[in-house]
């Protein structure tokens, strides 16, 4: 297995990689990528365009899969069928995992430096209690 972001995306060591992973049919390799649109210089978008990202991994070779990745179930799956064409078909496989930074912690996803926030001691009860709050919504529906 090999995770990535999106912002990794941008260097060409990574699309050699990957063009190496197809041409030497790694079957047994699955990454995954968080696309979560930051990266530590600015949203992803802004910084180095990298859509259509699907497409770029299908060209590249690679049984591809673009799921939301802060859904458990859908990422199982993907793991699950990753699994399944890698023995049919013996080509590396990608999950493009669609990904909210800090998803359930309002305070958290609300800022958009969020790979290197600080984070107060008072906000730690705050991201304590709306994660909580989040768990309970959901066990009540």
């Amino acid at each position: 297995y090999n995770f990535l972001s999106d912002g990794e995306l941008d260097e060409g060591s990574t699309w050699e990689a990957a063009m190496g992973a197809h041409h030497h049919q790694l079957g047994n390799l699955t990454a995954m990528v968080d696309i979560n649109a930051l990266q530590a210089d600015g949203k992803t978008d802004t910084v180095l365009r990298t859509e259509p990202v699907t497409e770029k991994w299908e060209a590249f070779g690679w049984y591809t899969q673009r799921v939301d990745g802060n859904d458990v179930g859908a990422l199982l799956a993907a793991f699950d069928n990753a699994a399944n064409q890698a023995a049919a078909v013996g080509r590396p496989s990608v999950i493009l995992c669609d990904t909210k930074v800090g998803r359930g912690v309002p305070l958290l996803e609300e800022r958009e430096k969020a790979h290197f926030m600080r984070i107060e001691e008072h906000e730690w009860q705050t991201c304590r209690e709306q994660l909580t709050a989040g768990f309970e919504g959901k066990a009540r529906r």
